[in-house]
């Protein structure tokens, strides 16, 4: 089971990007910077539009790649920015040739033999235990991007929680049970606000996502417990894809491929044989299962009646951008450029000192998952088969290795067809700055404080989980 876990999460970089976002948080204002003569910018990690970071050395950094792909191509445009404005000398991005984990690994002892200040790493996430160890060695500053760095080779049970690994160091992540909660609150209000008379025993849920990695499937999870929460009388939540509250069914891509062709596939299945359903919600957990989900309704002319989420969107701003207009009606979104952001600024403040791999952002350092290493039993959880977490006599964790490396959460934003252009816009001004082209052109806006690059920290994060199980 480990080692199946372990090849999801591989294929989870894939698609990492598709899910830009956060957990469900209130915006907070924008910090207003520092006054340009100060030692430091204001806020360590992220950049300060008023602060001069010629008042440093001129760093090289790196991004260096497992493969190639347009996600990794949109992640180096974003960094290539944000180098600009922070003063960086970035040399673009870097992958294998063989795509080999041998080549990767001296591709690193290669950069910091050149003397490189930085790196920016989205390797192959098994391979980060090495990884982190041949930067360790050569004593060069490392950030990774999509796939966290952890040790998924040994993942473990705190408690009831499954953890994929401790972190080896601070992270831009996800609340993926959140984007489920989300994604089932957003399809309630469309069906509230055009089916409101339909009764709810006639009205289904779909959501479609890939089993095998667990992250992925918390978004099923999250949009699962919801709708329980929000029609009790439909049944109970349960972890299990295999039970489920009544008319709330899982399409596992599994069967097939995590792809658009897979998901067109099993939705129509079950739209097919609807069973006295009549108004359909469905989630996505990204893009290309959201197109699937929407062509199934309209080849079955049920496209009035269906309402599809999912998160990502830059497909669905392609499609309003031509005209189309399907059943995939709203996606939550985060640009690649507000994701890039604090991962170039986080590293650059490693690399200046202002800050250490256990120090940057210390708000967003979560009780139970923030890089520490635990003894662990020898008894393996019956549905994940790892150990758990051991308890002294105190009943806290017994610790071999402290840390407290911080997992940053992003602000995300819904996109419908009324708005999407000023957010995204909005982004452009937020990256670039006033006046510079960006990657949208829509009409510009002009006014920063029209949305957010900054969350509040959730509760959740100060609260540790029972070791009982």
């Amino acid at each position: 089971m480990k080692k199946v876990l372990a090849i999801a999460l591989a294929l989870l970089m894939a698609a990492s990007l598709f899910g830009c976002g956060g957990g469900r948080t209130t915006p907070s204002p924008k910090p207003t910077g520092g006054t340009g003569g100060g030692s430091w910018p204001a806020v360590a990690g992220f950049f300060d539009p008023n602060y001069d970071y010629t008042q440093h050395k001129r760093f090289k950094v790196a991004y260096l790649v497992s493969a190639t792909n347009l996600l990794y191509d949109e992640f180096d445009k974003a960094f290539a920015n944000w180098a600009k404005r922070m003063n960086i000398n970035y040399t673009g991005m870097w992958a294998p040739a063989s795509g080999g984990a041998d080549e990767y690994i001296s591709g690193i002892q290669t950069y910091a033999d050149q003397g490189y200040d930085g790196l920016l790493l989205d390797a192959d996430v098994n391979l980060y235990p090495r990884v982190v160890e041949v930067c360790n060695e050569a004593g060069i500053p490392w950030f990774a991007c999509m796939g966290q760095a952890r040790n998924y080779a040994q993942m473990y049970m705190y408690g009831s929680k499954l953890v994929f690994g401790w972190l080896y160091g601070p992270n831009v992540g996800f609340d993926q049970i959140s984007f489920g909660v989300q994604m089932m609150e957003k399809l309630e209000e469309w069906r509230k606000a055009n089916y409101p008379n339909v009764p709810i025993d006639k009205v289904g849920v779909i959501s479609i996502t890939f089993s095998l990695s667990p992250q992925i499937n918390e978004r099923t999870l999250g949009a699962e417990q919801r709708w329980a929460e929000l029609h009790p009388e439909m049944g109970a939540y349960n972890p299990s894809n295999e039970i489920n509250p009544k008319n709330f069914f899982v399409c596992d891509t599994v069967s097939g491929n995590m792809d658009q062709v897979t998901a067109q596939s099993l939705v129509t299945q079950i739209l097919s044989n609807p069973g006295g359903i009549e108004v359909w919600l469905i989630a996505a957990a990204f893009d290309d299962f959201a197109m699937g989900a929407a062509n199934a309704a309209e080849n079955l002319k049920m496209t009035d009646k269906t309402c599809v989420v999912a998160i990502g969107g830059s497909n669905l701003a392609l499609q309003w951008d031509s005209g189309v207009e399907t059943a995939w009606r709203y996606a939550l979104f985060t640009a690649q450029s507000i994701y890039a952001e604090p991962i170039m600024a986080g590293l650059w403040a490693i690399m200046s000192g202002q800050a250490t791999p256990d120090t940057l952002w210390p708000e967003w350092v979560n009780a139970y998952d923030k890089g520490d290493q635990f003894v662990l039993t020898d008894e393996l959880d019956p549905v994940y088969k790892v150990p758990y977490v051991a308890a002294g006599d105190n009943g806290e964790p017994i610790v071999t290795e402290e840390h407290n490396y911080a997992t940053l959460l992003l602000p995300t934003q819904w996109l419908d067809k009324e708005t999407y252009r000023t957010y995204l816009e909005w982004t452009d001004l937020y990256a670039f700055g006033e006046g510079e082209e960006g990657h949208y052109k829509y009409t510009p806006v002009t006014d920063m404080n029209l949305f957010s690059a900054r969350t509040t920290v959730p509760d959740h994060y100060k609260v540790k989980p029972s070791l009982e199980h």
